[in-house]
């Protein structure tokens, strides 16, 4: 099946459909003429800045409508995975976005509990990292629900999670993933969305999106205006290559027609 007979696709958000404050060009007409072709469009990110319903309404204020079960996060997943580990409080270091998502499971965010979930923190600072320590030295759990190293505003790119992980990293061995390509986001995602993977698309700009697509059993596209490079691309096993790549989403449209 080609590229143009498939009928859904799950675009990444940074660095593929905006560059956070925003969209990058290409991104709304494409998802417009998607959607005139009654094809299904769906959103996923490992930034958790905001909520799913946080996203709905950044995406609609760029003038591409969505719905909050439109959107699957990593916080989502985290609070989901969780939630059927019927474990009820953790500390979180991150943003209210995180933090919307677990209290939407009836999680509480509390200093001395037994799991750290860490998220994009615009304002980590020693004191958080020393309350995680503490958790994590007497025997914690970690939870990173993303390992990316920047995402990128209009004005230039800025630090993502990474580097916060590999602090907290430093007091455990006891450490989870449940951001792409893990497969607790695997997961959550064939729970949350209805689709059939033979005829579906699964885009984005990092590595870590071509392989959950490909575990996922979609065909994958990677968007070079992001975290992968044509350099990256070359250097990739034969079963790790996208299906397609692109320059900018313009490409994709072209294709799709």
């Amino acid at each position: 099946m080609e590229l143009k007979d498939r009928d859904t696709f799950f675009l990444d958000l940074d660095k593929t459909v905006w560059n956070w404050d925003s969209p990058v060009i290409g991104a709304q007409d494409l998802i417009d003429t998607l959607r005139e072709k009654n094809r299904d469009v769906y959103f996923h990110t490992d930034n958790n800045l905001l909520s799913r319903e946080g996203y709905a309404k950044k995406l609609s204020s760029m003038n591409i409508p969505a719905e909050e079960d439109d959107i699957i996060t990593s916080g989502y997943v985290t609070a989901q995975i969780l939630a059927d580990r019927n474990i009820n409080s953790v500390y979180v270091i991150g943003e209210q976005g995180l933090i919307d998502e677990l209290e939407k499971e009836d999680i509480k965010i509390y200093q001395d509990a037994d799991t750290v979930v860490v998220g994009l923190d615009r304002q980590f600072n020693y004191e958080k990292l020393r309350k995680a320590m503490k958790i994590l030295k007497n025997g914690g759990n970690l939870i990173k629900t993303s390992t990316e190293k920047t995402f990128r505003k209009s004005s230039g790119e800025r630090p993502h999670q990474e580097p916060i992980n590999r602090a907290l990293e430093t007091y455990t061995d006891i450490v989870e993933t449940t951001g792409k390509p893990s497969e607790a986001f695997r997961d959550e995602f064939r729970n949350y969305f209805t689709y059939i993977p033979t005829g579906s698309a699964f885009i984005g700009d990092r590595i870590a999106d071509i392989r959950t697509g490909k575990q996922l059993g979609m065909m994958t596209g990677v968007v070079m205006s992001g975290d992968t490079d044509r350099k990256q691309l070359a250097q990739l096993d034969d079963d790790r290559q996208p299906d397609f790549g692109l320059t900018n989403l313009n490409r994709l449209k072209r294709n799709i027609l």
